[in-house]
C-alpha cells in the first residue's frame, strides 16, 4: 500500500475493513492516486479519532454486519461525513450505497478493469459521482425497494452458475480431463450472452424432451437434479413472459 498522508493531514477516504473488497478498493485508489487510510477492529486508535481528517467513510465489512456497525457508530461521525457501504441489498438511512456489479477474487485487477465496473446506487439518494467524484465509472440507479431482487439476480447469475461450473470441472477432473478443456465452451457462453439476442442453445431451447428426460434420469441421485428441474420451469415462465412475476 502506498504512503498516505499523516493523520494531521486531510485524506480522501477512511476504509473500514480489510477483506477482499477492501483490498480491491485499496488497489483502485492506489492506481488513481486517491489517498486513504484503513481502520479495522485491530486498530489501536479509536474509529472516531482515526476518522477525524476525512469526509468519506467507506464501510467494507461483511454484509450481515454493516447495519449493526452503522447503528453502533451512529454517534461516532458528524453529519458532514459521507458514510458509504457497498452492499447490493441493504438500504438504510444511516449510509449511502454504491454496489459494484462485479465479482472480486483474491487477484487484484488493472486500472482499466476497475474503471469498467458499473456501480448501482439508490434513487433519491446521492449519486455515484457525488460519492466518488474522483472516479468515472458507469453508474445507474434503482429504487431502494428493488435492491433485494436486484441482488438475488446477481447471486443467481454469478454465484450459482459458478457452483454449477465447479461441479462440471470436478467431473472432468475425475475422468482425467483437465478443466481447461471446457474453457473454450465457457468463453463461448459468455461471448454469446454479451453479443447474441438469443444466446441459449441446447436441448432446452430445442425442446428435445427425450434428451431432457434422459438427463433427469441420470441425475436421479445428483444434488443438481432439482436445479435442472427448476431451470426448466423458469425457462417455461420466461417464454410465457412471466420472468418477473415475483417482482
Amino acid at each position: 500500500m502506498r504512503q498516505v498522508p499523516a493523520l494531521s493531514d486531510k485524506y480522501s477516504y477512511l476504509i473500514v475493513g480489510n477483506g477482499r473488497l477492501s483490498k480491491h478498493f485499496q488497489r483502485y485508489f492506489n492506481l488513481k492516486n486517491i489517498s486513504f487510510k484503513i481502520w479495522t477492529r485491530n486498530t489501536k486508535e479509536s474509529l472516531q479519532s482515526f476518522g477525524q481528517n476525512t469526509g468519506n467513510v467507506l464501510v467494507l465489512i461483511k454484509d450481515d454486519e454493516i447495519k449493526n456497525f452503522l447503528e453502533s457508530n451512529s454517534n461516532t461521525f458528524t453529519e458532514e461525513k459521507n458514510l458509504i457501504h457497498c452492499s447490493g441489498m441493504l438500504s438504510t438511512p444511516l449510509a449511502e450505497s454504491a454496489h459494484p456489479l462485479m465479482t472480486f477474487t483474491d487477484e487484484l485487477y488493472t486500472l482499466q478493469k476497475y474503471e469498467t465496473i458499473t456501480f448501482i446506487t439508490e434513487k433519491g439518494r446521492k449519486s455515484f459521482n457525488e460519492l466518488f467524484p474522483e472516479l468515472k465509472n458507469p453508474s445507474y440507479e434503482i429504487e431502494a425497494i428493488e435492491k433485494t431482487l436486484y441482488h438475488a439476480y446477481c447471486v443467481l447469475s454469478g454465484n450459482f452458475t459458478t457452483i454449477m461450473w465447479q461441479f462440471f470441472f470436478d467431473y472432468l477432473n475425475s475422468r482425467n480431463i483437465p478443466e481447461s478443456a471446457a474453457f473454450p465452451y465457457l468463453s463461448a457462453i459468455s461471448e454469446n450472452l454479451m453479443k447474441d439476442v438469443q444466446p441459449l442453445s441446447g436441448p432446452i431451447m430445442r425442446n428435445d424432451t427425450k434428451t431432457i428426460y434422459n438427463h433427469l434420469n441420470v441425475l436421479e441421485d445428483h444434488p443438481l437434479k432439482n436445479v435442472y428441474i427448476s431451470f426448466l420451469e423458469a425457462y417455461d415462465k420466461m417464454k410465457k413472459g412471466n420472468m418477473l412475476e415475483n417482482n
